[in-house]
């Protein structure tokens, strides 16, 4: 299993404004079902596709978002564009941010599979820093399209997607069937959040592959909800409505569905979260107020079935592992032509990082004594989770000159 970027989570604004065609997608050669390959980059799922003849392009696919959303205009072309609707986007504090256009009449392709006459959202000006975050080139989001279409299986162990036409499709053996609800398109499961001190509380939570971090709660959402003794301050991750501010704690106790408990589970707490949608059960007991990310899903292989309301899940390999946080205390970002050039972006107050005096904008030149081009972005953030009281030997580079920095790892939440 690659290693995750817990920073990052791709919050899509979703609007019911823009029509779906789920029905325009079909499996090549009228097969069962078609098996894809995609790449896991900091805890997402990343897939090539081709729009309109041209590719392939990177896209996340995002079970949080119910449209597809293309990060820079000319991956679409300026001819699907002309008299596109614009949709303005507003930050939580009521100023415009960006404009969204209605691109039409796209056609897409993937290993397998086809559609024509797909609609997709596509970013006006592309304010999102998503190759820096990944560590590649990413061109957009592909939404609940493909799940409407088909029963989906996502194994994040083989990095294998598999798409299988409903009428074909049945339910394997060894995995466990759990009831979701779909709503808007988007996919929330049953769960029990247990947080010391407190009583349990029972909601239903969005599953959300577009986010890499494990758990979101907003804790004005219900008065059991509140923050954890110990937490941290921190950048959770971005949308196109900027930063997405807040702090990670640990929640004591996290039941899915009735069949699998996790425990000392990573839970970031967003501050100024909007919701899109506050829905509650007719007899008011199931509140919606957060998401389920590929930090948790990562631990299964899933199957999910839409139609029917259902998911399958199998434990992979790393079920029993523990959810790490940043043992290191700094974040980056990738930059330059290959993306293989990284530089602080944050440093976490009172970490090691900060005891050692390394700065944002600092160039890591080479880590653990191998220059840092030799690293993906997910091996780079492997690293900063090592073994408490592990060293990572860092040679930076600042203001042109070369200092060495010896950072001692250990747990701080």
């Amino acid at each position: 299993m690659k290693g995750k970027l817990l920073t990052l989570a791709l919050a899509v604004l979703c609007f019911q404004a823009v029509a779906q065609n789920p029905l325009g997608f079909s499996l090549s050669d009228g097969k069962g079902y078609v098996e894809l390959s995609f790449r896991e980059e900091s805890n997402l799922i990343v897939v090539p596709i081709v729009l309109n003849g041209k590719g392939p392009f990177n896209f996340i696919l995002d079970t949080g978002s119910e449209s597809g959303l293309v990060f820079d205009r000319w991956v679409i072309g300026e001819n699907n564009l002309v008299n596109a609707r614009e949709i303005p986007v507003y930050a939580s504090n009521g100023n415009k941010v960006t404009d969204l256009l209605v691109a039409s009449d796209l056609n897409i392709k993937m290993t397998g599979v086809e559609a024509s006459q797909q609609t997709m959202l596509v970013l006006k000006e592309n304010n999102l820093d998503i190759k820096g975050m990944l560590g590649i080139d990413a061109h957009g989001i592909l939404g609940s399209e493909l799940f409407n279409r088909f029963v989906v299986e996502i194994d994040y162990e083989e990095e294998r997607i598999r798409l299988y036409d409903h009428s074909k499709f049945k339910a394997p053996k060894g995995y466990k069937k759990v009831k979701i609800d779909v709503k808007g398109f988007r996919p929330y499961i049953i769960t029990e959040i247990k947080q010391k001190g407190q009583k349990k509380i029972k909601a239903s939570l969005l599953i959300d592959t577009g986010a890499s971090s494990a758990i979101f709660l907003d804790e004005q959402r219900h008065d059991e909800i509140v923050l954890p003794r110990k937490t941290i301050e921190h950048t959770l991750g971005s949308s196109i409505t900027g930063s997405l501010e807040g702090k990670i704690g640990r929640v004591q106790k996290v039941n899915i569905g009735g069949k699998f408990t996790f425990r000392k589970v990573l839970t970031s707490f967003p501050q100024d979260w909007k919701i899109q949608k506050n829905l509650t059960d007719d007899d008011g007991s199931i509140v919606r107020y957060g998401t389920i990310g590929s930090d948790v899903l990562s631990k299964f292989n899933i199957i999910y079935d839409y139609a029917n309301e259902v998911a399958y899940f199998k434990k992979e390999k790393n079920y029993r592992e523990e959810f790490k946080f940043n043992r290191a205390g700094f974040t980056f970002v990738a930059q330059g032509k290959e993306l293989n050039e990284y530089v602080v972006s944050s440093i976490i107050p009172n970490s090691p990082a900060e005891e050692v005096s390394l700065e944002t904008g600092d160039e890591i030149i080479a880590i653990s004594g191998k220059p840092v081009f030799f690293f993906s972005m997910s091996e780079m953030n492997g690293l900063l989770r090592g073994d408490p009281g592990s060293t990572l030997e860092l040679i930076i580079k600042r203001n042109g000159n070369l200092y060495r920095k010896s950072i001692r790892l250990r747990r701080m939440i």
